[in-house]
């Protein structure tokens, strides 16, 4: 037997990451008509931003305003302006 079956509340789909994962899928796929491969990683790295922002439950605009208005403390401490982090360090002076 599976120990599928012995974990109480597993789901019995896995449509969460297929869904996950054909977003990125999409955007390999359109990273192939950008002009240069620069625009096409920057693309990549934003799409990624914005997917962590999704499952983290973070308005994804608001953060990448956030990270552009408080520039030089993002650079200066990253692991504080995560997704899931950031409005700790908003909230500090």
């Amino acid at each position: 037997m599976s120990e599928f079956f012995s974990i109480p509340g597993a789901p019995l789909d896995n449509n969460l990451v297929e869904r996950a994962l054909k977003l990125f899928i999409r955007q390999r796929k359109n990273s192939l008509f950008y002009r240069t491969e620069h625009s096409a990683y920057i693309a990549s790295v934003l799409t990624s931003v914005i997917a962590t922002c999704l499952y983290a439950g973070v308005n994804a605009l608001h953060y990448l305003v956030a990270w552009q208005e408080h520039r030089a403390e993002v650079f200066a401490d990253p692991a504080a302006w995560l997704p899931w982090t950031y409005h700790t360090a908003l909230a500090s002076p």
